[in-house]
């Protein structure tokens, strides 16, 4: 049965793989004629005519996940973050010891940076199954 842990791979993928939650729009926003929406962290700005307006602060907090696991993980993670077959994993190599790096916006867009880079690894320790180098 080839889908025995598809629940048990489709929980990892959404502990980790999620969007942040957009947050309210407070009341003062909601009353006004200007419709914005609130991507993150909210200051008052006392603005020329002496009325107070909403302004965007950009939320310097970043956070980054760091999974060591499995490439066959790694390659459900891929195609699954960028809404493509899950089966499309199969058709990706990537390498033992390679590091994968996602993006992931907290409007939900994702973008893979890098899949299965091996550059800080020197020729000779770059190895796929039991094959060694880049001729197999």
């Amino acid at each position: 049965r080839t889908d025995e842990h598809h629940p048990r791979i489709e929980e990892a993928f959404n502990k980790y793989f999620h969007r942040a939650p957009v947050p309210e729009m407070p009341p003062s926003a909601t009353e006004s004629k200007e419709k914005e929406t609130i991507i993150a962290t909210t200051a008052t700005d006392e603005s020329n005519d002496g009325e107070n307006k909403q302004k965007l602060v950009a939320d310097p907090k970043h956070e980054f996940e760091v999974i060591v696991c499995h490439a066959n993980v790694i390659r459900y993670f891929f195609c699954r973050a960028l809404q493509l077959p899950p089966e499309a994993w199969l058709r990706l190599c990537t390498f033992n010891c390679s590091l994968t790096y996602f993006t992931i916006r907290p409007t939900g867009t994702v973008s893979c940076r890098m899949l299965g880079d091996i550059g800080h690894l020197p020729h000779e320790m770059c190895t796929f199954s039991m094959h060694t180098g880049f001729n197999w």
